[in-house]
C-alpha cells in the first residue's frame, strides 16, 4: 500500500471519526461542568464583578457544550463520514484547542509580573507543560500520517511561543531570561513532538505492512469466511474490477508439504476447466512470494447445506430433490472430465442467489479431488489409497483405505448420504465415532429413510440406491441419479 493509499484507508477514515466523536463528548462534558459550577456558584458570588464573570462564563460555556454534543452525534458510527469532511473537523478541534490554550496562558500572564525571576525555569516548565499536554493528546487521539503529523507538530510547537513572545513584549517574562525559557520551552515541547511523530511514523509503517499482507497480487483480502486444517477462505475484491472473490490460501506448513502445494495447484489446473453453473468457478491462482498457494474462487453469499439444516430442520422432498439434481449436474460434468471429488458433504454446497434465481446450489471445495487422468505426465493428482474425505459421508471405497479403487461412484455413494441428511437432519450413521462410522460404510445398513422422514418411496428408494456398498450396484452415473430424482418426485 502505497502512502496516499494509506492516507485515504477506510480503516484510517473510522478510526479518525470515531476518535473525533470522543473528543467531541470530552470538550462538550468539559464545557458542560465548568457551566454548571458556574450555575451552582453565581448566586453565592460576593462581588458583582465575580457575579458578572461567572454569568458571561455560564453564557460561553452552555453554548460551546451544546455545539461539542451536536458534533458529537453527527460523528456516531452508524453514519460514515467523508474523509475531507473529518479533516475539516480535526482542523476545528485543533484550531480551537490552540486557541483555547493561547487564550489560558495569556490571561495568567498578569498574575507572574515581578515573579517570574524567582523561579524561572518552574514557571515555564508549568506553562510549557499545556503544551506538552496538547502535543501527546493530539498524538494518542489522532490517527494520522508521519507528514500530517509533522506538520501538526510544528504548528503546536510555534504556537507555544506565542505565550511566551507575548510575555516577553509587556515585561512579563523579563528578557534577561529570554535565552533560558526558549530554550526550555523549546526543549520540553519539542521532545514530547518528536516522539509524538516517531510513534505516528511507526503506526503508519505497522498500517502499511498490514495491508500488504492483506494484498495477493491484484486481490486485496478483506474479512475470514472459514478455516481448516487445509487454509482459510478470505473474502477479498479484485484490486482494478473490484469484483468480490474468495481467496483460498493454504502455506506449505498446513499443506504438509511443498510437494502437496504442487498438487493442489495441479488440481486447480483441473478444476479451473469446470464451467457447469453449479460448481464454483476458479478464476485465478498462483503462489506467493513466501511459497503460499492460492486460489481465486467466485465470492458466495449465502449459506451452507449443514447451515440450513442446522438452522431450519430437514428439508422437504422436493427442495432436496432440487438441491440434489444440482449437485448431480455439477458432478456429471466433473466425472465426464476424469475428475472424483471424494468430499460431498453439506458443508461444501453453498445455497445462494444468482441471476435473480434462489436456492442455486454450488458445489465447492475440490481440494481432495482425484483425477484418471495425468496432468501433463506427472501421474495422479491425489494418489490411489490416500485415506481422505468425512468419515460422515465417505463411501466404501473410501473407507477401505487402498483396497478398492475410488471413482465417480464413490461421490454417487456420499450424494445418497447427502440426501439421507437432507432428508432426516442427519447423516446415516449419525452418533457414532469416526471410527465406527468407517466400519458401519463397510458392513451396515442404513435405516430405511421411510422409518426416519415422510418421504415418497420412490425417492427414498433412489437414496437406497445410492447408498449400495458395490459400486456395480448403484446408478450409472450422476446424470442417471438426476433422472431418478425428478422421476421420483413426479410419481409421487
Amino acid at each position: 500500500m502505497g502512502r496516499s493509499d494509506f492516507s485515504r484507508s477506510e480503516e484510517l477514515r473510522a478510526t479518525l471519526q470515531s476518535r473525533l466523536r470522543l473528543i467531541s463528548f470530552i470538550f462538550a462534558a468539559c464545557h458542560g461542568s465548568i457551566a454548571f459550577s458556574d450555575l451552582s456558584s453565581n448566586a453565592s458570588l460576593p462581588s458583582p464583578t465575580e457575579a458578572h464573570f461567572a454569568f458571561f462564563s455560564l453564557w460561553v460555556n452552555v453554548p460551546l457544550a451544546a455545539a461539542w454534543t451536536i458534533l458529537g452525534v453527527l460523528l456516531r458510527d452508524k453514519r460514515p463520514r467523508r474523509l475531507g469532511w473529518l479533516r475539516a473537523c480535526e482542523a476545528a478541534v485543533f484550531t480551537f484547542s490552540v486557541g483555547l490554550f493561547i487564550a489560558m496562558l495569556e490571561s495568567t500572564l498578569s498574575s507572574l509580573v515581578g515573579v517570574y525571576d524567582l523561579a524561572p525555569v518552574d514557571i515555564t516548565l508549568g506553562r510549557a507543560t499545556y503544551w506538552v499536554f496538547l502535543v501527546v493528546a493530539y498524538g494518542t487521539l489522532i490517527p494520522n500520517t508521519a507528514r500530517r503529523t509533522a506538520v501538526a507538530m510544528v504548528i503546536l510547537l510555534a504556537a507555544s511561543f506565542i505565550p511566551v513572545a507575548l510575555g516577553l513584549a509587556d515585561g512579563t517574562i523579563p528578557a534577561a531570561r529570554a535565552p533560558l525559557v526558549l530554550n526550555v520551552t523549546l526543549t520540553l515541547v519539542g521532545s514530547a513532538a518528536v516522539m509524538v511523530w516517531f510513534g505516528s511514523f511507526r503506526y503508519e509503517t505497522v498500517a502499511r505492512r498490514e495491508a500488504a499482507a492483506r494484498e495477493l497480487g491484484q486481490y486485496v483480502l478483506g474479512e475470514r469466511l472459514g478455516a481448516g486444517g487445509m487454509g482459510e477462505v478470505y473474502h477479498a475484491e479484485h484490486r482494478m474490477l473490484r469484483r468480490p472473490v474468495a481467496v483460498k490460501l493454504i502455506t506449505p506448513a498446513q499443506a504438509g508439504s511443498p510437494d502437496a502445494i504442487a498438487r493442489f495447484e495441479r488440481e486447480a489446473q483441473a478444476t479451473a476447466g469446470l464451467t457447469h453453473p453449479n460448481t464454483v468457478q476458479i478464476f485465478d491462482y498462483g503462489r506467493s512470494d513466501d511459497g503460499t498457494f492460492y486460489c481465486v474462487m467466485e465470492y458466495l453469499p449465502g449459506d451452507t447445506l449443514e447451515a440450513i439444516v442446522d438452522r431450519d430442520g430437514p428439508m422437504s422432498a422436493e427442495r432436496a430433490v432440487h438441491v440434489l439434481t444440482q449437485v448431480c449436474g455439477a458432478l456429471a460434468e466433473a466425472h465426464a472430465k476424469g475428475l472424483v471429488h471424494r468430499d460431498i458433504k453439506p458443508s461444501n454446497v453453498m445455497m445462494t442467489e444468482r441471476g435473480g434465481m434462489k436456492d442455486v446450489a454450488k458445489l465447492l471445495d475440490f481440494g481432495l479431488v482425484v483425477s484418471g487422468v495425468p496432468a501433463h505426465g506427472e501421474g495422479r493428482l491425489t494418489e490411489v489409497g490416500m485415506f481422505v474425505g468425512t468419515p460422515e459421508f465417505m463411501s466404501p471405497e473410501q473407507c477401505a483405505g487402498g483396497e478398492i479403487e475410488v471413482g465417480p461412484a464413490s461421490d454417487l455413494y456420499s450424494l445418497g448420504a447427502l440426501g439421507y441428511y437432507l432428508l432426516t437432519g442427519r447423516s446415516p450413521f449419525a452418533g457414532r465415532s469416526a471410527t465406527q462410522m468407517l466400519a458401519a460404510h463397510l458392513y451396515e445398513t442404513p435405516k430405511s429413510l421411510l422409518e426416519q422422514a415422510a418421504v415418497p418411496p420412490a425417492l427414498a428408494a433412489v437414496i437406497a440406491q445410492c447408498l449400495a456398498k458395490s459400486p456395480d450396484d448403484r446408478f450409472a452415473d450422476a446424470s442417471a441419479v438426476a433422472a431418478a430424482l425428478e422421476a421420483s418426485i413426479r410419481a409421487a
